[in-house]
């Protein structure tokens, strides 16, 4: 005798609610798995720490060019808590890994961060990326560059993590935000046509990346100064990893973009900033 068609269909909606609760708790496990991941990798305090960075930078881009009036700096300053948020960046970056990291990937990657050694670089590298950790380093940049072995480490680990490429879009970014907001100052409401600009900085990219280049090696000489040697060389055995250079490639992606978003609201508040100033 045939099971009823009630019966039967009540038997596939139930396999189907099961199935789709357990595909929930598969991706909620994930969703766990890989805000773990963020936290413990050091990218979550990286990312809260990129305000600071972007105004130490700021400020000493300020003290060698043309002076900036007190009053304004500290608009200029303020206007990048209110706009560069940390939040929009992590969800970037967040949705970026989720689409490029497996449940299996996650955990192979959590293995290397819960171990002692894992922590340890990770506590060194969330030290280092604080305002004050990169004003001590531009002091000490010559010293640091005199330490010829570890910079030969910090060229592979930069070829490997894609700092200097990660540099040079964020630095891109924020020349066209800061660009676009002196011509909206000089020229409210009229179009900004950048060809002239990106061509000029197309022709100082060799220039730039050199640059770029050696200021990201300092930076992880710096980092890594308490960091012995063959601990340095089983993180380099770490970053070759597929797993963690998917890890690293999707990061930086949502990061970019995150940064991108952010930085377009900062271009808008600059503008009026600088408006205001020149009105006065």
């Amino acid at each position: 005798m045939g099971v009823p068609v009630g019966i039967q269909a009540a038997k596939f909606v139930f396999a189907v609610f099961i199935s789709t609760f357990c595909s929930l708790c598969l991706a909620a496990d994930k969703v766990a798995g890989l805000d773990k991941l963020l936290l413990l990798s050091g990218f979550t305090k990286q990312i809260e720490e990129l305000p600071g960075v972007v105004k130490s930078g700021f400020e000493e881009g300020a003290q060698k060019g043309a002076p900036i009036p007190e009053d304004e700096l500290k608009r200029i300053l303020e206007s990048v808590d209110k706009t560069i948020l940390p939040s929009v960046i992590m969800n970037e970056a967040r949705s970026s890994l989720s689409e490029s990291l497996t449940e299996k990937d996650i955990e192979a990657l959590l293995v290397w961060y819960e171990s002692d050694l894992g922590k340890k670089i990770t506590a060194a590298e969330e030290k280092a990326s604080t305002g004050e950790a990169y004003q001590e380093l531009m002091v000490n940049a010559q010293q640091l560059m005199l330490d010829t072995k570890r910079i030969e480490v910090a060229t592979r680990i930069d070829q490997l993590v894609g700092a200097t490429d990660m540099a040079m879009e964020m630095q891109a970014t924020t020349g066209i935000a800061v660009y676009s907001a002196i011509m909206t100052m000089m020229a409210p409401g009229q179009d900004i046509n950048l060809d002239a600009y990106k061509a000029q900085m197309e022709a100082m990219k060799p220039q730039m990346r050199q640059s770029i280049e050696q200021l990201v090696a300092v930076s992880f000489v710096y980092t890594y100064q308490g960091i012995d040697d063959a601990s340095l060389a089983k993180y380099e055995e770490f970053l070759s990893k597929p797993e963690t250079k998917k890890f690293n490639s999707s990061a930086i992606k949502g990061l970019n973009k995150g940064f991108a978003e952010v930085v377009g609201r900062w271009s808008g508040d600059l503008a009026s900033i600088l408006k205001g100033e020149a009105n006065m």
